[in-house]
């Protein structure tokens, strides 16, 4: 079994995949050629942030305390 089957008994048949035979390619200025953007680009930020979020990040604020305690008592200990 010298193919890219993996692990699979011999008399197991895998269905096949359609190959594209002429892929979408842009022309341009420069010799590279380059597919097309999709239409929501991936890079693109989100206008803001869902309401989930900005009740995470409100809660998040109050995380400093605890810490800043902890600091606190550090500190205090190692003066002491």
């Amino acid at each position: 079994m010298a193919d890219d089957r993996g692990d699979l008994p011999d008399d197991v048949d895998l269905p096949e995949q359609p190959v594209q035979q002429d892929p979408q390619v842009l022309a341009g200025e420069d010799d590279l050629p380059r597919q097309p953007t999709s239409q929501r680009d991936p890079f693109v930020p989100e206008p803001g942030p869902r309401p989930g979020e900005a009740r995470a990040f409100a809660w998040l604020r109050w995380a400093w305390i605890p810490l800043l305690v902890a600091v606190a008592v550090v500190v205090w200990a190692a003066v002491r």
